[in-house]
């Protein structure tokens, strides 16, 4: 199995590198669209609207778009998942992908930025009650494809899934042996 890793100048490549790997995948990081592979995962860190930007520069939107319809993985991680939706009120004329309709906003954190552990809240018994690694100040309060969530300061979607996409606001590549399963589990 391949997977490319996307590169937007805002991730923490070797990272994601590292823990795909681990999961049996084979992986190439890509800095222009290129087909080939059976999953693509999207890091990111830093601002929206850097991410969206680099998704036009670099012709990526078109194509992770085509890619999405045509039913192939797709795993956005961070500002990753962030980029999957319409916009963000950090830089709010910056467009997303709209793969998900929502706009991601700043989070009410007791302390911002979040870094840190905390506990997942889902129905599905496989996300119950595990503890993940989160960075983030932004989030998505709600979404009907939410399928897992997390409370600090105020509850926010930790997991969003639809079909052959995944969303994680967390690190999973950060998120010790327990963050390899969710990602192997999404990449299969």
């Amino acid at each position: 199995m391949k997977a490319g890793i996307i590169n937007l100048n805002s991730g923490n490549l070797l990272s994601i590198v590292s823990a795909v790997e681990k999961c049996g995948f084979e992986t190439t990081v890509i800095n222009k669209p290129q087909k080939g592979f059976d999953v693509l995962v999207m890091p990111g860190q830093g601002r929206f609207g850097f991410v969206a930007q680099q998704l036009e520069s670099n012709n990526w939107r078109e194509f992770i778009l085509d890619w999405i319809a045509r039913g192939k993985k797709f795993v956005g991680i961070c500002v990753g998942m962030q980029v999957l939706f319409e916009s963000s009120s950090e830089d709010a004329q910056a467009k997303g992908l709209a793969v998900f309709k929502g706009l991601i906003e700043k989070l009410k954190h007791p302390k911002t930025p979040m870094v840190g552990w905390a506990q997942l809240d889902s129905k599905d018994e496989f996300y119950q009650n595990q503890f993940v690694y989160f960075v983030n100040s932004y989030g998505l309060p709600q979404s009907q494809y939410c399928v897992a969530s997390v409370n600090y300061g105020e509850q926010f979607c930790a997991i969003v899934q639809k079909d052959n996409v995944t969303g994680f606001q967390f690190h999973p590549e950060k998120s010790g042996q327990y963050g390899l399963e969710v990602l192997k589990r999404c990449l299969k």
